[in-house]
């Protein structure tokens, strides 16, 4: 019997040692999500599954429904938000979506904000007006004017406090003595020279952008806790008089309420949370009179953040909670603490906003088509960072906004940036976006103004399946574990509350909004890319989260158990008392606080990671239960290949390769483990705490010894709009813009590259790999017939392995362009494809454009093929 149960326990410990070695299994949140634009919520059953089928045949795992304008006379095919014919649409997804292994998350409104037909204008977006008037007394007792000067406001203002400020007096509060656009103090003193503020509370008047049929309207008031409540209403209304099921996840895009600074309780709330009364102090809030700190100014700032993440942020999560759903929020652009509203929701969501510029060698780079991204590492690491010391395993983003113009975003430019997002914690990402289009609609089909356009009326949508697969075993291991980062460093966000730009209402709110932070928060910014440089990963906390974190066996701990060798405090130290003193007795207990970020202090407390400091590497470490493993990407423009000391311990390692599937060894020593990867290349290597028994063998090696594929190229086309007819005999390789056809120059689609290999004995036992060279955009290649892989970012080298036989080899190169030159066709022919109701198809810089003067985009192989002998 004894015998048996130590069988059994080797069994299972064998078991458990080979689910190590082997890829994770996938979550259904592993695959890649995307933005699903419904233009007017035109969608039909027939169109909804042919669109469905698609995305779950490419590698898609989840959809947002975000509804948003229609298509030009199509208004009466177009479902109103949240009608019976719509949630009847959304019922139809549900189902096809389950049946595909779609998940299928919902936009709670249309457009954004929120906001729509329902908000009466007493729950809308609110701002503060005000008069300021300089009287004396002697006119204040006969009765001053207080009424505003902008009838525009009339209307919709409602006036909150009388106020009359005067020196060597406390400030009198006189908004009873107010009636009808004047104001009567019969008690002031007829010398002194009064100051009166009449702070009026109005409306921004912001509608619903981009707005979708049924969901047109005043947007919100984030702050006001029953108008959210009664916004919320409409959807329980439509789901349960409809009977349809809650989406799997509600969704919530960046905070873009504009000017919105005020709500009518802001002054009862202010005095609640702040323990004084805020219309006492106007002039200091409004920068008139000098206030030390801009304390008043830090108040107020710091009350709207608490409203916007209890009466908003809380609240609407406790919604889709009580129904079964979960919450995905972008925090950033509101005017809060970014990390308490990010930790507020189940899945935090980071955008990227532009194209990352790393320099790649080989990467192609589309001068004068791209804009830089707008979020960098430390605007990325915000809603990793919540995740993380909440314990949530899910960290969004929306990605590729942007990336590059229209019809010209290729998949080997997709990588970097998501290698980047990989490296700052997001496993969770959404394409932002695709559209819904009917099947038989004239291509391109219905297109979206802002987007990368992963659709199926995409040429790059042939080989997106490969960039899919990538992505879902990328993130498969980024979801295993915990989080393993080496500092706490605690969001100086009362340092950024005290900036002030300017003077009057218009300076009160200060949004955080990726495009700007680099103004609001540039020594921040400093911080986080010293700690990053010095080769070390960190998570941002805010007081809130920081006052239930404990030190424990050595190290700081969150309440939800994430552990950290310290925590950092930059900027000038701004917190209130309570905060230092908690900060004291965690350093009591022997907790490590280090203020600065320079790199000896860092390196005192933690073990920095060489391949960040020396190499430059993008490298992201969680722990397993078999010990750690690192996402690595060499985002450089230098290939790597150098022993580099890890900053834990394991007794084994495995090299996993997310591009292809394949796991090799690594080798592994005391003085480190060997990284060698090119410029552009990633892969995930697992550190285990015990000594393995199982050889993968090495990842090949390429030699010297290259064959270049000169000559004997033919070339003709499949798939292709328009059609190109016949062989091409080329001899040597050329892209196909370039041939004398008028069809070739303008086609989109794929282009086969044929030619024949000769081998000898010796050689056709050898390994091989192939080097494209430079591809335009992505290419399949096909050894005697098998497909060896497809080559679809940068390096575009594949492992052949021994595909190749003694004798004639035949080599077919099948490649896939962009639809760059068949649109720029279509703008020269005066076809309307643009026939969308609002902003239609705008450039990078959001001005209206043409694409008739684009000259050719190279399609295809644009340099020399070899083959080279591995080992």
């Amino acid at each position: 019997m004894n015998k048996n149960f130590i069988s059994l326990a080797t069994m299972l410990m064998l078991s458990s040692i080979a689910m190590a070695q082997s890829w994770p299994t996938p979550s259904p949140e592993a695959k890649p999500g995307a933005r699903w634009w419904w233009l007017g919520s035109a969608v039909n059953d027939k169109d909804l599954k042919w669109n469905l089928e698609e995305y779950a045949r490419t590698g898609i795992g989840a959809v947002e429904i975000t509804p948003i304008y229609g298509v030009k006379g199509n208004d009466a095919n177009n479902l109103p938000f949240l009608s019976s014919p719509w949630m009847k649409a959304l019922q139809t997804v549900e189902n096809v979506g389950k049946a595909n292994g779609i998940l299928v998350d919902m936009n709670c409104g249309t457009g954004w904000p929120f906001g729509g037909p329902l908000v009466p204008i007493s729950e809308a977006a609110a701002k503060l007006v005000y008069t300021d008037t300089i009287v004396t007394g002697a006119q204040l007792r006969k009765g001053i004017s207080i009424a505003l000067n902008d009838p525009k406001e009339l209307k919709f203002a409602t006036l909150s406090r009388v106020m009359a400020y005067t020196d060597g007096d406390k400030p009198a509060n006189i908004t009873d003595m107010a009636n009808n656009g004047m104001v009567v103090m019969k008690k002031a003193a007829k010398k002194k020279t009064y100051r009166v503020i009449a702070a009026y509370c109005s409306r921004t008047r912001q509608m619903v952008k981009r707005a979708a049929p049924g969901g047109e309207g005043y947007v919100i008031d984030h702050f006001d806790r029953n108008a959210v409540a009664h916004y919320l209403d409409r959807f329980e209304k439509a789901f349960a008089e409809n009977n349809v099921a809650y989406p799997h996840t509600f969704f919530n895009d960046s905070y873009e309420v504009y000017k919105a600074n005020w709500t009518p309780t802001l002054f009862e709330e202010f005095e609640k949370r702040r323990g004084y009364k805020l219309e006492d102090y106007l002039p200091q809030l409004l920068g008139d009179v000098e206030d030390e700190g801009n304390k008043v100014l830090v108040d107020y700032r710091e009350t709207l953040s608490d409203m916007l993440l209890e009466n908003f942020s809380q609240q609407w999560t406790a919604w889709a909670h009580s129904h079964g759903a979960k919450t995905r929020n972008q925090a950033h652009g509101s005017p809060a603490n970014l990390i308490d509203v990010y930790s507020s929701v189940d899945i935090p969501e980071i955008e990227g906003f532009g194209l990352s510029e790393f320099g790649i060698k080989g990467l192609r780079r589309d001068e004068g088509y791209t804009r830089k991204n707008d979020s960098d590492v430390s605007m990325l690491k915000y809603a990793s960072s919540a995740a993380h010391i909440n314990g949530r395993t899910l960290v969004s983003s929306e990605t590729f906004t942007w990336l590059t113009e229209h019809f010209r975003t290729s998949l080997s430019q997709c990588k970097p940036d998501i290698d980047l997002m990989f490296s700052c914690g997001v496993n969770n990402m959404y394409f932002h976006g695709t559209t819904y289009s009917p099947k038989d609609d004239p291509w391109p089909g219905w297109k979206f103004y802002a987007s990368i356009d992963m659709s199926p009326t995409n040429s790059i949508w042939r080989d997106a399946p490969y960039m899919m697969k990538y992505i879902e075993r990328c993130q498969s291991f980024l979801q295993m574990g915990k989080p393993d980062n080496d500092f706490l460093v605690l969001l100086p966000v009362r340092d950024m509350w005290a900036q002030r730009h300017g003077k009057g209402a218009g300076s009160l709110l200060m949004q955080f909004d990726i495009h700007s932070m680099a103004k609001k928060a540039p020594d921040f910014i400093k911080s986080i890319i010293d700690i990053d440089k010095a080769g070390f990963d960190c998570d941002y906390i805010s007081e809130k989260y920081l006052m239930t974190t404990a030190y424990k066996n050595g190290k700081l701990e969150t309440a939800a158990g994430t552990r950290y060798h310290a925590l950092i405090i930059p900027g000038t130290g701004r917190m209130p008392e309570k905060v230092k003193a908690h900060i004291e007795d965690l350093k009591k207990q022997g907790a490590v606080i280090i203020y600065g970020t320079e790199a000896d202090k860092l390196a005192k407390a933690a073990t920095p990671e060489e391949m960040r400091k020396t190499h430059g590497l993008r490298a992201i470490r969680r722990q397993n239960d078999s010990g750690y493993h690192y996402f690595i990407a060499n985002l450089t423009p230098n290939d790597i290949d150098d022993i580099v000391k890890l900053s834990v311990e394991g007794n084994d390692a495995k090299w996993f390769d997310p591009l292809t599937g394949k796991i090799y060894d690594a080798q592994l020593s005391d003085k480190g483990v060997r990284i060698a990867l090119r410029s552009g290349e990633s892969m995930i290597l697992q550190i285990y705490n015990k000594k393995l028994n199982t050889n993968n063998g090495n990842r090949p090696e390429l030699t010297d010894d290259v064959r270049y594929l000169n000559s004997g190229w033919t070339l003709q086309f499949e798939q292709c709009a328009p059609k190109v007819e016949g062989t091409y005999p080329i001899g040597k390789l050329m892209t196909w813009e370039k041939l004398d056809n008028d069809s070739a120059k303008v086609t989109m689609g794929t282009g086969v590259y044929t030619t024949q290999v000769e081998m000898s004995g010796e050689d056709a036992a050898a390994q091989w790999a192939i080097d494209l060279g430079d591809v335009r955009e992505s290419a399949r290649v096909y050894v005697n017939g098998k497909l060896i892989g497809c080559a679809w970012s940068v390096p575009y080298i594949l492992d052949c392995g021994k595909a190749f036989k003694k004798g004639k080899n035949t080599l077919e190169i099948k490649v896939t362009n962009l639809p760059a030159n068949r649109i720029a066709n279509l703008d020269r022919q005066g076809v309307k494809w643009r026939k969308f109701n609002e902003i239609n198809i705008v450039d990078i810089n959001y001005k209206k454009t043409g694409y008739a003067e684009w000259q050719p985009v190279a399609s295809g192989l644009n340099s020399t093929v070899k083959l080279i002998k591995e080992k």
